[in-house]
């Protein structure tokens, strides 16, 4: 890998960062955002600014900014490493890159193997990227209608919307933004359960033994406040008994909460058949498919589910 001088160096990191300019060191430039948020002052994730065909390409800019830096250094970013930072200056260009780069350096030899899987990922550094101008120069309110600041966020949370639509089999205008999963099974369940209260003919929720205990906490809850919660047990293979299920359905039975995959014991439910038995019965069914999305193919529709909780931190989203 070939050196590149400071002089060069700092020419060819203008397209990392806005504030270059203002760096004596290399090393400083190298610490600094990267400038295909707001180079020279204009937003060049956004290829257009409209209402209706504001788009967002972080991975065409990166190759602008590679482009640039052949042109101004003679050197592909790949062979050339930055002065004092270790890093080469196609690392630098995706930020995503240099700081797992740091991350595993730092990791090595001195940290077990990451297996927790189930309970959280890492970050993939595509995310990462993609997420990146958001923080800096995409930062309009999406809910701002006047100007392109709100126009290019609006469209990056509905293109969003539809990927995680196309995930689970949904309708984009069905997927509702959360904190969590967590707070996705609150909603779910007290939602549910709260507004059939106000009708005053149902007030029984059924659920199992073995949810997690976001799902358990809420059923409790409304226990508290006059709902009666049946929690059924689970067999020796870990799944829940179907006759059990159908003789606990009564005609006062509003929802039933019952996991796609299990979180501990990784058993997967028979949810499209629980979905078909509790359509069936005029029933609302509600799904902690957390641990499934990614892992198993889902389609809402076909497993008859109304309410499904999913959670970006699962697989490997942000946090």
């Amino acid at each position: 890998m070939s050196h590149i001088a400071p002089q060069a160096a700092r020419q060819a990191l203008r397209h990392c960062s806005r504030r270059l300019s203002t760096a004596s060191t290399p090393a400083f430039a190298a610490q600094a955002p990267r400038a295909c948020i707001a180079r020279q002052g204009r937003r060049s994730y956004v290829s257009e600014s409209a209402p209706k065909n504001a788009t967002v390409d972080v991975e065409k800019t990166i190759r602008q900014d590679q482009r640039a830096f052949l042109n101004e250094t003679g050197t592909k970013p790949q062979d050339a490493e930055m002065p004092t930072t270790g890093m080469s200056a196609d690392a630098m260009m995706s930020p995503a890159a240099g700081i797992l780069k740091q991350a595993t350096v730092m990791d090595e030899g001195t940290r077990p193997i990451y297996l927790d899987m189930q309970a959280t990922t890492p970050t993939d550094p595509r995310v990462l990227d993609s997420m990146l101008p958001f923080f800096t120069g995409l930062y309009g309110n999406p809910h701002s209608r006047t100007h392109a600041y709100g126009w290019e966020t609006e469209k990056a949370v509905e293109q969003a919307r539809e990927h995680i639509a196309s995930l689970i089999g949904a309708d984009p205008k069905e997927i509702i933004f959360t904190s969590g999963a967590t707070e996705s099974n609150n909603m779910s369940i007290k939602g549910v359960a709260r507004f059939f209260k106000r009708s005053g003919k149902k007030n029984h929720i059924i659920t199992c033994q073995t949810e997690h205990k976001c799902v358990l906490d809420s059923c409790r809850h409304l226990q508290d406040e006059g709902f009666e919660v049946t929690y059924l047990p689970v067999q020796n293979n870990g799944l829940v008994n179907m006759e059990d299920l159908e003789k606990a359905i009564r005609p006062e039975t509003a929802l039933v909460s019952i996991m796609t995959v299990n979180n501990e014991i990784g058993v997967v439910q028979p949810v499209e058949e629980i979905g078909k038995l509790c359509r069936s019965k005029k029933v609302f069914f509600h799904t902690d498919g957390a641990q499934a999305v990614g892992k198993i193919p889902l389609d809402v529709n076909k497993m008859n589910v109304d309410l499904m909780s999913i959670s970006a931190h699962k697989i490997y989203g942000p946090k």
